[in-house]
Order: C-alpha cells, then sequence, then structure tokens
C-alpha cells in the first residue's frame, strides 16, 4: 500500500503533503470546520496543508494523557455531527495551551447519529468505517487495535481520569 500523503514536522509549521490537491483540499475543509479540535491550519498550496506545529501525543512523555481533555472533544465533535474516524495516540496532538487536538482529518465524516463513531466504533454509532480501514482494523477509542486509547492508556468510554 503507497502513502497518501508525507508529513514533514518542523519547529513551528508541519507540511502534509497529499497526492492530490482535491484530497488536500477535503482535509482542510475539516481544519476549518472545527478550528477549535485540531492545529491551525496556516495554508494550503495546492496538494500541500501548512498547519502550526503542535506536540505529538507520543513525544509528551507518558504523564501526558488528557483522557477528560479528549472526551470532551469528542464529545463536542458528537454534537455536531462530526466523526473524526481515525482516533489513535498518533493522531492526538497537544495544542500550545494543553488541550488534545486530532490532527489527520482525511477520513472525517459529518452523519448525525446517536452514538459517536470516535468514542463507541462503528457498529455502535451506525456511521460507516472509512474506506482505507475496511482491510484493516477500524480505529476508535476503544478499538482492539495496538495504538487505540483504550489500549495505550488503560481506559475505557465513559472516560474517566486515572
Amino acid at each position: 500500500m503507497s502513502r497518501r500523503a508525507t508529513v514533514r514536522v518542523g519547529l513551528t509549521r508541519t507540511t502534509k503533503r497529499h497526492r492530490s490537491a482535491a484530497a488536500a483540499a477535503a482535509e482542510a475543509a475539516w481544519y476549518e470546520r472545527v478550528p477549535w479540535a485540531a492545529p491551525r491550519l496556516i495554508s494550503i498550496e495546492g496538494p500541500v496543508l501548512v498547519l502550526e506545529t503542535c506536540t505529538p501525543q507520543v513525544r509528551c512523555g507518558p504523564r501526558w494523557r488528557p483522557v477528560r481533555g479528549l472526551h470532551e472533544l469528542l464529545l463536542r465533535l458528537h454534537a455536531e455531527g462530526v466523526h473524526h474516524r481515525d482516533v489513535h495516540v498518533r493522531n492526538l496532538v497537544r495544542g500550545h495551551d494543553g488541550r488534545p487536538l486530532l490532527i489527520d482529518w482525511e477520513t472525517a465524516i459529518y452523519q448525525p447519529s446517536d452514538l459517536s463513531y470516535d468514542l463507541h466504533g462503528p457498529d455502535a454509532s451506525g456511521v460507516p468505517v472509512p474506506e482505507i480501514h475496511a482491510a484493516h482494523t477500524p480505529q476508535w477509542w476503544g478499538s482492539p487495535q495496538r495504538m487505540s486509547i483504550k489500549n495505550q492508556w488503560g481506559c475505557d468510554v465513559p472516560a474517566q481520569t486515572p
């Protein structure tokens, strides 16, 4: 499987180069739609997104596990009918104010539902699995996938601060 995009993290700016300008524009639309849930989108130049660099969760150390903040973020997204559909520790960054933010919005979808895909998964929410995850384990908080929030942080929904 070839990469859909390449990412280069700089001190203040992160660039994500998509294979097509259309894919970059689709992802950029999510950064613009939910700016409170993602790093700041600086610009979009053809197939390249330029984002403000935030610290990835995997580089924050084991003490930064913003369980409550991530739970609140996912509830707020769900209240707006938005499902990221790729929630795992590698797609989580620490904003400059310490709040958790999500990156990699390629699989996001708008679909009102009774339950959040990101908190409860595709079966419970009725929100479809993204095409790119159809052959693999889908990602959500309690996914059996190794990098899921549940497996990495040892906590399940409803999120409780350990």
